[in-house]
């Protein structure tokens, strides 16, 4: 039999199926045990989910990604061997060449002096990449060598490892090759405005690297005014080497030629955000290693690995789906426990040099990777992004007494980690006023999640209280109306109208806002003054605006300003204004099923086009309105359109077609050209501006291939949007599977907001829940919606014991009951109708072969 590793649940329940009634008086301790819930096996469960490669990954884009939160590594192949761009989470230049800009580190380009990655002598290759350990493994066999290499990022020390193993053959049997590892680092502009202007001159952005050599180390050294950096590579191996530098900007390790040879590279990166010296710190950390093991390290990195795993678990009825969503929270743990957050373009996974498009943080797509952390247990991964915005708040706070608003906070869509509100008051920006309230609520949803009191006291409720400030100084009072209405306002990042009345991202982003306030101000007994300010505004705010459809009826409008001339066009789709009653704000959903304002948001969700799902929620808004196939349906159609990459990264465009040669010239062309940029070598961006100081811009054409690049949030939208049909409970009851597919086989353990991490099981082609447990993290009062007909049982465990509980319903079919800090809990259909399944174990057979659906792949196909 498998070991299992970790049991997510396990329970002992009573054979007695007898009718229970809701004050459970007549029941008794269970004394008859079977078996119920579920085991994972998460080593082998996730090895059906690694990436591979039966071909080399010949391009940067198609490297694979590796990180620690703060180090990242892009790894692919050349015909000679690697390259490994290294990216570090806190490289941040504030230079002023560009706008504030996240710089690479450096690249490393191992060369074994043979073809042995050429297709034209390929006789074997895998490459793959395991989510599980977050290892990079590579194998080939040539006519001249063969190639074995295992890289990763260490999980607690700020160190790449790339073990290799180098066998000659052949022609080279007996002779061997020499192998060089070279380092370099060849600054560059990042063409933040790539597709509508680039900087000149060519050389701005190249930085002040410096090669040096220590011993039988290589490093390079920049500096760019207020951020130093250091990144240092050593080989360890028995064979000969010999350090040499290049020039200023490249150094190298040359090893001897044997026919066999074994060694290991380490390279660490420190800023001078960690340490003044940073170089002698590069050192140490390698000589640390080096004492430590290669081993040992693997065993260290192995196990945080497997902890981070075992927080939570999904298993839906879609193999590649599930294995996109895994992806995500990968990609995030890879990049999400540095200095600041993980920035949404890009990410710690550029391989071109600096090339960066979009190079500022825009709040819109920032937020997103952060969307379903919480959910998923792993809520330690949000601290980059909660303490960053908390130690700006005092530049949030600026900034709106810049703009007339005391004790207040505004935030900019687009900024820096410098606390610049850049472009604030251009046409797009100046009246977009919910970012800050919209920050407010991921810190309020985190103290939702955790309950810890302490985070809401000092950090959270400061941040949402400053937040809610400013829009209780800008509304406007109509008297005769007796409302509250906010105007001008724009509907987010919007460049056709920033003077609309009663914007709904607005009104969505005030409900929410003052309605968290309110409870936690109760929470901590405080500020009661304030609290019934906040009540008396939105007993009296103005309601969502409405429109009317031909043949759907009412839908929720952007705002009252334009009526249907707007409501109809791309710019409300981009990001989904007006269903941000939905989500993010949460003040419309499954409580209110039935109602005006929830039929009018369903509508306005189905009007949603196919082809408008990069940066838009619109699966997550319909998973929020139970709308499972909509949803669904939503979700497959950004994997064709998105999922450009082969290691399942995500493009975060989706009118990339245009640039096709082919766009709009046969039947579904807009999906079958969306890649075409990639593959197609002749594409270029026409008619760039290009802008050099003190002269008039000239317009060129650039290629596509330097700028081809991923974006983090339409994977962001996948897993939000698989956690919200499998489990919600933003609304303060707690419901599972609300938007699944009925043909589902769906299992899960999730966090839920209240303090709650909830496992349940549904059968395939039913749509309700076999049963539901939940674990109390802080002890709260717990509802939860009744799936099943007729009152079900609920039960304490403890120490393998079962023990009936009382609980209370009402008319709604709420389940409410007190828990005890650390307890679990079961909720069971009543009935003989309703058998007992044998504790289930999830396993799964490791991946052998690309995946692929549709104009997507996962992997890469053998083409040698």
């Amino acid at each position: 039999m498998k070991k299992i590793i970790y049991t997510l649940m396990l329970f002992y329940i009573s054979g007695d199926l007898k009718a229970q009634t809701a004050s459970a008086d007549a029941q008794k301790a269970s004394t008859t045990p079977r078996y119920f819930g579920f085991e994972v096996d998460y080593r082998e469960y996730l090895s059906n989910h690694d990436v591979v490669y039966l071909s080399p990954p010949k391009e940067g884009y198609e490297g694979f990604p590796l990180g620690n939160g703060d180090v990242g590594a892009m790894i692919h192949c050349t015909s000679n061997g690697f390259t490994i761009q290294v990216n570090k989470n806190d490289t941040w230049d504030q230079s002023g060449a560009e706008e504030m800009l996240l710089r690479s580190c450096g690249q490393i380009n191992v060369d074994f002096g043979a073809p042995v990655f050429e297709w034209l002598y390929q006789n074997k290759f895998e490459a793959r990449l395991s989510l599980y350990e977050a290892k990079a493994l590579f194998s080939g066999s040539t006519s001249f060598a063969d190639i074995s290499a295992e890289a990763n990022v260490h999980a607690g020390k700020n160190l790449f490892i790339f073990r290799n193993r180098f066998v000659a053959k052949g022609p080279l049997a007996g002779r061997g090759s020499s192998i060089s590892v070279a380092l370099d680092r060849w600054g560059s502009r990042a063409f933040g405005g790539w597709y509508n202007s680039i900087s000149r001159p060519a050389g701005t952005g190249i930085g002040n690297a410096i090669a040096g050599k220590q011993n039988d180390d290589i490093y390079i050294k920049e500096s760019f005014g207020n951020l130093d950096f250091v990144i240092a590579v050593r080989v360890l191996g028995e064979n000969a080497r010999r350090t040499e530098i290049i020039n200023s900007r490249t150094a190298k390790l040359m090893l001897g030629g044997m026919d066999a040879q074994d060694f290991c590279i380490l390279v660490s990166v420190v800023t001078s955000n960690e340490s003044d010296q940073p170089l002698q710190r590069a050192i140490a950390i390698l000589n640390e290693a080096e004492r430590e093991g290669i081993e040992q390290l693997n065993v260290t990195h192995r196990e945080w690995w497997r902890n981070f795993w075992q927080r939570s678990f999904v298993h839906i009825g879609d193999n590649y789906i599930e294995n996109l969503y895994y992806n995500h929270f990968y990609l995030m743990a890879s990049s999400s426990r540095g200095k600041y957050p993980a920035i949404f373009n890009g990410s710690l996974w550029t391989w071109n040099h600096d090339v960066r498009q979009w190079i500022s943080p825009h709040h819109w797509n920032m937020q997103q990777s952060y969307w379903p952390l919480d959910a998923a247990n792993h809520g330690d991964l949000m601290k980059p992004y909660l303490a960053t915005y908390w130690r700006l708040l005092p530049y949030a706070e600026k900034h709106a007494k810049k703009r007339g608003y005391n004790n207040a906070i505004l935030w900019s869509e687009k900024h820096d980690f410098s606390g610049k509100m850049i472009s604030w008051d251009a046409y797009s920006f100046v009246n977009n006023f919910t970012p800050a309230s919209q920050m407010a609520q991921l810190f309020w949803n985190h103290y939702q999640f955790t309950r810890n009191v302490t985070f809401l006291k000092d950090t959270a409720y400061p941040f949402m209280k400053k937040a809610a400030s400013f829009y209780c100084q800008y509304l406007k009072y109509d008297t005769l109306g007796n409302r509250y209405y906010i105007y001008p306002s724009s509907a987010y990042e919007s460049e056709q109208d920033n003077a609309l009345t009663n914007a709904s991202t607005d009104l969505a982003t005030i409900r929410a806002s003052f309605r968290h306030c309110i409870e936690a101000s109760g929470i901590l007994k405080i500020d009661l003054k304030e609290r019934k300010r906040w009540q008396d505004i939105l007993n009296r705010l103005s309601p969502y605006p409405l429109s009317n459809v031909r043949g759907m009826g009412e839908v929720l409008a952007v705002s009252e300003t334009k009526g249907d001339s707007t409501n109809s066009k791309a710019w409300d789709y981009t990001f989904c204004r007006s269903t941000s009653p939905v989500f993010p704000s949460g003040d419309i959903g499954l409580s209110q099923k039935g109602s005006r304002y929830f039929n009018a948001a369903v509508n306005r969700a189905k009007l949603h086009p196919e082809n408008t799902l990069a940066i838009s929620p619109i699966a997550v808004v319909s998973a929020r309105l139970g709308l499972a196939e909509d949803a669904w349906n939503h979700l497959l159609m950004s994997v064709r359109q998105l999922q450009h990459f082969p290691q399942g990264l995500f493009f975060n465009l989706d009118h990339w077609s245009y640039l096709s040669r082919y766009a709009g010239k046969f039947d579904g062309s807009f999906l079958q050209t969306q890649r075409d940029y990639i593959v197609d070598r002749s594409v270029q961006y026409k008619d760039i501006h290009a802008f050099q100081k003190g002269k008039s811009a000239e317009k060129v054409s650039t290629p596509a291939l330097p700028f081809i690049q991923s974006g983090m949030e339409p994977s962001a939208i996948l897993a939000t949007t698989v956690n919200e049909m499998l489990l919600q409970s933003h609304e303060g009851i707690i419901r599972t599977f609300p938007a699944t597919p009925f043909s589902w086989a769906a299992a899960f353990t999730l966090s839920a907001q209240g303090g709650f991490i909830v496992s349940s099981e549904k059968r395939k082609e039913d749509s309700v829940a076999a049963y539901i447990s939940l674990k109390s993290i802080a002890g709260q009062y717990c509802s939860v919606q009744n799936p099943w007909n007729g009152l079900p049982k609920l039960w304490r465990e403890k120490k393998g014991v079962l023990t009936p509980l009382r609980f209370k319903v009402n008319d709604n079919q709420i389940i409410s009951f007190q828990t005890e800090k650390g307890a679990t809990y079961l909720i069971q259909p009543d009935g003989d109708h309703y058998p007992i399944p044998l504790i289930k174990i999830y396993t799964a057979e490791k991946n052998d072969a690309p995946k692929r659906f549709h104009e997507a792949v996962i992997g890469k196909p053998r083409d040698f």
